[in-house]
């Protein structure tokens, strides 16, 4: 059995209208899942179903809708969260730099899940990623030059030097 605490105020989106959520990771991954009162969610199964099942609880739990979660299903697809917290100082606030990576409107955000055909969520302190690892590596790269203190056009220029690796 695994078990991924989510924050409360997730487990409605976890769990869906009627459980229908639940159902959809419990179908997809060939796992049991049950959510404790204590926001602890305990998956039944094994293997990678399982492995799939605990990142896709986690992926909801960081701020993702059930669609963008469930896709960590697919076999070349990972979740990669960063704590906004490691890059913060008395110059910079958690909120400014979550700010920075969200930009203007979403602007920011949207550019960089266009570029590199990613979901990204902003939640908490976090900055979640879900995608396929090679295109996750340099989504890494782009928001760790934005939380750095980089331009928003310096930080996009790594698109520019992995385009081969983004289209592949």
């Amino acid at each position: 059995m695994r078990e991924v605490r989510i924050p409360q105020e997730r487990v409605g989106n976890l769990i869906g209208e009627d459980g229908e959520n639940l159902e959809r990771i419990e179908d997809r991954t060939e796992t049991g899942l049950d959510v404790e009162d204590d926001n602890l969610a305990r998956v039944e199964g094994s293997g990678l179903g399982a492995m799939d099942a605990q990142r896709i609880v986690k992926a909801v739990g960081r701020g993702f809708g059930i669609d963008e979660a469930i896709k960590l299903a697919r076999q070349d697809y990972t979740l990669h969260v960063m704590d906004v917290g490691d890059y913060a100082s008395t110059q910079n606030s958690v909120e400014r730099l979550k700010g920075r990576v969200i930009g203007r409107d979403g602007d920011a955000k949207r550019h960089i899940e266009k570029e590199a055909d990613v979901e990204m969520s902003v939640y908490g302190s976090t900055v979640s990623v879900i995608g396929e690892a090679r295109k996750i590596e340099v989504v890494i790269q782009v928001v760790e030059s934005l939380l750095n203190g980089s331009s928003h056009s310096t930080a996009y220029k790594v698109f520019d030097r992995n385009r081969e690796l983004l289209l592949k």
